[in-house]
């Protein structure tokens, strides 16, 4: 089966032969004989043919570059959230970036602290920050493009309790604590003895940040979380007032 689509090559003549032809062709119209050579002429050409694929690429350039210089000045569009299932104290944003351009990096800086960002999916990404203060979260496209937003991030807790003091009045031990982040988880609060055995407290008031224990015979380990896990550990050792 002959390929009507396939391009086939003219066939050869020979120059002599050509030029035999043309001077027949001359004489017949009586026109005068042709003084330039077949060969010249066969060359100009093949010129002319170099010459019009050259001008034919130049144009799909040209085509090429006006159809795609509007790619470069198009900027990211991007949503910043915060991540509702989010654990208390440790807060987690994402990113998702508007754009059928790709995404050539996503970064983001805590008052001039970098903060890793993870990439979850395509034109998505989470953002994990360890401390507050002011986020600002940069989205750049490959043709180099950039937008910016900024958020402001105050849910982060990774501190522990603080004990401010503690005293012993006769049987009993008081703790007084602290925790400007999540709270003190108080139901979670518990000390260990030396010989392994496990004691709650007695009681505890949110509202002055006291935890009472009963007197230990010995030193006790405390243990004392946040509600965002976050736990001061203190080794108490008492003495048995008269």
């Amino acid at each position: 089966m002959t390929d009507l689509f396939k391009k086939t090559s003219d066939p050869a003549l020979d120059p002599e032969i050509a030029n035999q032809m043309l001077l027949k062709i001359f004489e017949e119209c009586d026109k005068e004989p042709n003084t330039t050579p077949i060969e010249i002429l066969t060359s100009y050409r093949d010129y002319r043919r170099e010459r019009y694929v050259l001008q034919k690429r130049a144009l799909i350039v040209i085509l090429f570059l006006f159809f795609t210089l509007p790619l470069l000045f198009i900027m990211p569009v991007f949503s910043l959230s915060l991540n509702s299932g989010s654990d208390t104290g440790n807060p987690v944003y994402h990113v998702n970036v508007h754009s059928f351009l790709p995404v050539s990096r996503v970064t983001a800086v805590i008052d001039g602290h970098n903060t890793a960002v993870y990439e979850t999916g395509n034109h998505n990404y989470s953002i994990e920050p360890a401390r507050n203060g002011h986020m600002t979260v940069t989205v750049t496209l490959f043709n180099q493009q950039y937008s910016e937003q900024e958020i402001l991030v105050d849910d982060v807790d990774r501190d522990p309790p603080q004990l401010l003091s503690n005293n012993q009045i006769k049987r009993h031990v008081y703790l007084y604590l602290e925790d400007e982040g999540s709270g003190i988880d108080y139901e979670a609060v518990y000390a260990m003895e030396a010989e392994g055995e496990r004691v709650e407290p007695l009681s505890y008031d949110e509202k002055t940040g006291c935890i009472e224990f009963a007197f230990p015979e010995s030193s006790m380990n405390v243990y004392i979380p946040d509600r965002s896990g976050n736990r001061l550990q203190l080794i108490v050792s008492v003495s048995e007032e008269d």
